[in-house]
């Protein structure tokens, strides 16, 4: 007689539960991608003429400083409509705003997406201004940010940098998911989106501009590799279940996407052609920002997806 002791997970007790599919991963990707837009947007605007380690009068805005201004609440308001696909009672969405629970991830992320959303809108107005003050009803909160610009612009990095954080300590809480239980999971999905957006930027900027993001990126993608390397090690020296898990992400179904995708096409070879770029051994090629993104949303797939599969039993 053989006993066994199932977390209801065994496709033979249960073989139709889905507990997150594929709108989870999207909504981080995005989340992850729209923070890394405003923390180096954000970053720029405080390091540029007339920012906040400057004297002079402000100069214009750079397009890096535009889009990524522009592009962050849209992108986070794109990734926000995936997760609520994915919710099983949408009509009951509002309660995470009746209260604040201090030891919930969940509840810290709501509310610091209430204020993402008003902050990053009011930058990407005053930065974008041209285009937005002929709408009237536009001008005071254009005029009260552009006075406090670079107030906005710093609590905005801080902002990017806790929802980047925040999209990665979403999974690390969940204790019954070995393969999430890490406190670096957070910072390699910070970097991860640092690295997306610093790539979108690149592969969207002018000519002049491309280079400088090229550069950022080769760095983000170093930070990103030794984070990534302290996830691994930390799995693999980890207890028992810990370590089954991330042996089952590094040489289970997942690991050539792992691998192959993330790795070696989303980090290795970008730093590798992004480094000859930087020592003008080769020209820009579109296709190195391409593989960053694809190498970040192809990170957040399989470790949702391979976190949810391990263990089937316990």
């Amino acid at each position: 007689m053989v006993e066994i002791i199932t977390n209801k997970l065994n496709p033979q007790v249960l073989p139709h539960l889905d507990v997150w599919n594929w709108e989870v991963p999207v909504y981080l990707f995005l989340g992850g991608l729209s923070a890394g837009l405003l923390v180096l947007a954000s970053g720029l605007l405080l390091l540029q003429k007339g920012g906040v380690f400057s004297h002079t009068e402000r100069g214009p805005f750079s397009y890096a400083v535009k889009a990524g201004s522009l592009l962050a609440p849209i992108l986070l308001g794109t990734g926000m409509f995936f997760l609520f696909l994915d919710l099983a009672y949408k009509v009951h969405v509002w309660r995470f705003y009746t209260a604040f629970v201090y030891t919930s991830p969940m509840s810290w992320g709501s509310w610091l997406l209430v204020l993402f959303f008003p902050l990053s809108v009011a930058q990407a107005l005053v930065v974008n201004r041209e285009w937005f003050q002929k709408f009237t009803f536009l001008k005071p909160i254009i005029n009260l940010t552009e006075k406090n610009l670079n107030l906005v612009a710093m609590t905005n990095v801080h902002l990017g940098a806790g929802v980047g954080v925040y999209t990665g300590i979403l999974l690390s809480t969940f204790y019954a998911r070995p393969l999430w239980s890490s406190a670096i999971l957070g910072f390699v999905f910070l970097l991860s989106g640092l690295s997306a957006a610093a790539a979108l930027i690149m592969l969207l900027a002018p000519e002049n501009e491309k280079l400088m993001f090229s550069k950022i990126d080769m760095y983000l993608i170093s930070l990103e590799g030794f984070a990534t390397t302290l996830f691994i090690v930390g799995g693999i020296t980890g207890s028992e279940n810990v370590r089954e898990a991330m042996l089952y992400l590094i040489s289970g179904n997942y690991a050539p996407w792992f691998w192959v995708v993330f790795v070696f096409g989303g980090m290795i070879l970008p730093l590798m052609l992004e480094t000859l770029e930087s020592l003008k051994k080769v020209k820009y090629s579109p296709i190195v920002p391409i593989l960053v993104l694809l190498g970040s949303i192809t990170l957040r797939f399989v470790i949702v997806m391979a976190g949810q599969e391990f263990p089937t039993f316990a």
